[in-house]
């Protein structure tokens, strides 16, 4: 689903919403993180509702997994003061959006990220140039 395919109410549903999902992350993660690279945080409401998304740049040739965690773990500890505990990751990349070896780490890193800060990891996507692609669920992680 394309953003502008998303239905008028999808601001009051769960971003984890199967209908709206893919949809939101087209609307969030723009042209030029997906071609730079870039780890979204989509930090949700109790109800799955998007609170804020937060754009962490990186460069997903270069920057190795445990640089980005340290980032994502840092980040979520402080959300966790807030109050906050429920996330979407969402790995904004070039190429095709087929999970690589590096995108897999990264979901394992941000499940023990979640872990460690109290959190709740309910899905993790893949948004490339021209598609997003949700990862299945492994481990703690809920799908979308």
């Amino acid at each position: 689903m394309r953003f502008d395919e998303l239905p008028r109410d999808w601001a009051q549903r769960p971003i984890t919403d199967p209908d709206v999902f893919e949809g939101v992350v087209d609307l969030i993660v723009t042209e030029q993180t997906r071609s730079d690279g870039a780890t979204y945080l989509l930090l949700m409401h109790d109800n799955g509702r998007l609170l804020q998304p937060i754009c962490l740049p990186d460069e997903p040739r270069r920057v190795d997994v445990g640089q980005v965690l340290e980032g994502v773990g840092m980040l979520l500890s402080e959300m966790a003061r807030h109050e906050v505990h429920d996330v979407v990751m969402v790995i904004a990349r070039p190429g095709r959006a087929a999970p690589t070896p590096r995108d897999l780490d990264l979901r394992a890193a941000f499940e023990g990220a979640c872990r460690t800060a109290g959190f709740t990891l309910h899905a993790v996507a893949i948004a490339a140039p021209d598609a997003v692609a949700v990862l299945p669920a492994e481990g703690g992680c809920a799908a979308a």
